[in-house]
């Protein structure tokens, strides 16, 4: 009798062992980087392009900078950054537009939509899919636009736009 519930008891125990074996395999993030490491990502000062960085790429003509209009099409074509492809958001996985997701590492990549929140989103999902390297516009396309390309106002270059 003393056999058969040591028997037991070990198979249970074994058996949780087994369990959470299998369910940290099932159970943990498919994503490349946890939580803490995204927050850090979106919140740090290397991820963000500023509005003067904006007028000072634009005006040197800066080759080394990519800029990634996340709207839709047909608002890429009503208007866009100097030099901007479109790669709409939600078509940011779409092996059509791998070249500029995973391509260019050489260039700084900006990402910019209507409004920054939108540009961070963009921004968290490469992230958590392991593309990193991506910073993002501290202003939505036509505060951008407005302030730095059609007529630039140094002044607001300054402003305090937040991510």
């Amino acid at each position: 009798m003393k056999k058969h519930i040591l028997t037991i008891v070990v198979s249970v125990i074994a058996g949780i062992f087994l369990l959470a074996m299998l369910g940290k395999k099932f159970f943990t993030s498919p994503y490349e980087i946890d939580v803490n490491q995204q927050v850090e990502l979106m919140t740090s000062a290397e991820t963000t392009f500023s509005l003067f960085d904006l007028a000072m790429a634009i005006k040197a003509n800066d080759p080394n900078i990519l800029f990634i209009d996340l709207r839709t099409h047909e608002q890429y074509k009503q208007g866009q950054l100097p030099n901007a492809i479109n790669v709409p958001i939600d078509s940011l996985f779409n092996t059509n537009y791998a070249e500029y997701i995973q391509g260019y590492r050489h260039k700084t990549k900006v990402l910019y939509s209507n409004s920054p929140a939108e540009a961070v989103r963009a921004s968290a999902l490469l992230a958590i899919n392991g593309n990193t390297g991506f910073r993002v516009l501290a202003a939505g396309f036509n505060t951008a636009n407005s302030y730095v390309v059609e007529i630039p106002t140094p002044a607001y270059y300054h402003f305090p736009t937040r991510v």
